[in-house]
């Protein structure tokens, strides 16, 4: 076990796991053997640490010297997978592969002074546990305990009782993973099915189920006070849900290997990520302004440019080979911008509206040119506007991630007259910035045809 300060990003102090220091029972030293720890909390004053391991015992540990103060060596028969700490923090419950979920009161010892914990309950579910969680209420009539089995269902009961409550169905496999939100009206359950669904604990509703992971998800967690959360799976992704909008807000690469737990800070300020690349990732929260459209534009960039990948490897695969220029060819150019490269089904709807816009101005200048006393616009799809004017509008309601794949659709006479609106709007002083932008990309674009046609114009050859 590792233990990490977060502010500095180093390690304050590594040590063994090792179980047998101490019989529970007995209270006798006992030869010790090294564990496999699967589970751990920290136990209120940040002073100590509960572990549960494969081995199926429960561990109190003092961080500071690395001594085990307590051990359950037997708390269960199997692999204890999950634990959590009641928010009054005078219990906690663990959920193991013996099909068992026990609840433990925390106590200290008189003798010792040392936190310890007893055995309380015990709740009998049908196959192995793989997640358990308290809900946050302070009202022990109505805190709950959420219990996720290898059966692929969510079970409910209600903490003081054990009574049933609820039981959640819907995940195809079983649910790795549970997280409520603080005032108990959501419970989010993510799992080896890639979905997540997001239930309302007043009657057990499913509100809404989200996909976006193209691999099991292994953990999820709430923002405090908040209805977002994270989630992180095995395809390396670390992702941020709105559960109110149910929409995806941000997507985190970074991780090499399959991501396999999550921490959020108390005040959402930074999350930690641990993977099976051997990294712990801490992730920093900024002041950058999130656009959810621009990250969903994005993220169907990458699916477009993955699937027209496939869609040429399979064509170079069948045919044995693939056409390509000679490397030495003095004409060979290679595209001076990455959007020549790139291409996105909403860059082509822009492209289509652009140009579809530059007709319809050209159409309209060409009715006032053959009907002289005609100066006032009067088609209805100009919206009230004059020719340049609205392709200022157009211009403008093209965003900004899109504008240059969108230019680059547009053949060389919808340029050229693209050019003369943004001369007669430059003339107005409209829209400066936004025709200087269009300018200097076309150009830039452009160039060899430019130079070719500026040498015409002066009588040179090339």
């Amino acid at each position: 076990m590792k233990l990490w300060n977060v502010a500095n990003r180093s390690c304050i102090r590594s040590f063994p796991l090792i179980s047998g220091s101490q019989d529970a029972a007995s209270s006798k030293k006992s030869n010790p053997s090294s564990i496999y720890g699967l589970c751990c909390a920290f136990l209120p004053g940040n002073s100590h640490i509960i572990l549960g391991s494969r081995e199926g015992s429960l561990q109190i540990i003092d961080y500071a010297s690395g001594e085990v103060v307590f051990e359950e060596s037997n708390a269960h028969k199997g692999a204890i997978w999950a634990l959590d700490i009641r928010p009054d923090s005078e219990s906690l419950v663990t959920g193991s592969a013996d099909r068992e979920v026990k609840f433990w009161d925390l106590e200290l010892d008189e003798t010792t002074g040392k936190p310890c914990f007893a055995h309380t309950r015990t709740l009998q579910m049908n196959d192995d546990v793989v997640a358990v969680k308290y809900s946050y209420s302070q009202d022990p009539t109505k805190r709950l305990v959420a219990v996720s089995s290898l059966d692929s269902t969510i079970k409910v009961f209600f903490d003081d009782s054990l009574k049933f409550f609820l039981s959640l169905y819907g995940h195809k496999l079983p649910a790795l993973a549970l997280d409520c939100s603080d005032d108990d009206t959501l419970l989010v359950s993510a799992g080896a099915d890639k979905s997540i669904k997001i239930w309302g604990l007043d009657f057990g509703d499913t509100h809404r189920t989200l996909y976006g992971h193209d691999d099991s998800i292994t953990d999820v967690k709430f923002v405090r006070r908040t209805h977002t959360f994270f989630t992180c799976s095995k395809d390396k992704t670390i992702r941020f849900w709105d559960a109110d909008s149910f929409q995806q807000i941000l997507l985190l690469s970074g991780h090499t290997a399959e991501i396999n737990t999550l921490a959020v800070s108390r005040t959402g300020g930074f999350i930690l990520s641990g993977g099976m690349d051997r990294q712990i990732r801490v992730w920093e929260r900024t002041k950058d302004i999130v656009f959810v459209e621009e990250e969903r534009e994005r993220e169907l960039e990458k699916i477009f440019d993955k699937e027209d990948g496939a869609k040429g490897n399979a064509s170079i695969n069948m045919t044995g080979h693939a056409d390509a220029e000679d490397e030495n060819d003095d004409n060979n150019e290679f595209p001076q911008s990455e959007a020549a490269v790139r291409r996105s089904v909403l860059s082509v709807a822009a492209g289509d509206r652009l140009a579809e816009a530059i007709e319809l101005a050209d159409q309209e200048l060409k009715d006032r040119s053959s009907n002289p006393k005609r100066d006032v616009t009067t088609n209805p799809l100009l919206l009230n506007m004059e020719p340049p004017e609205y392709m200022l509008w157009v211009l403008r309601t093209i965003k900004s991630a899109e504008l240059e794949q969108s230019l680059l659709l547009l053949p060389m006479s919808h340029m050229e007259r693209l050019v003369y609106y943004m001369i007669l709007l430059l003339r107005k002083g409209m829209g400066v910035e936004l025709c200087a932008k269009v300018a200097v990309f076309l150009v830039r674009i452009h160039q060899n045809q430019v130079s070719s046609f500026s040498c015409s114009c002066l009588g040179y050859s090339q």
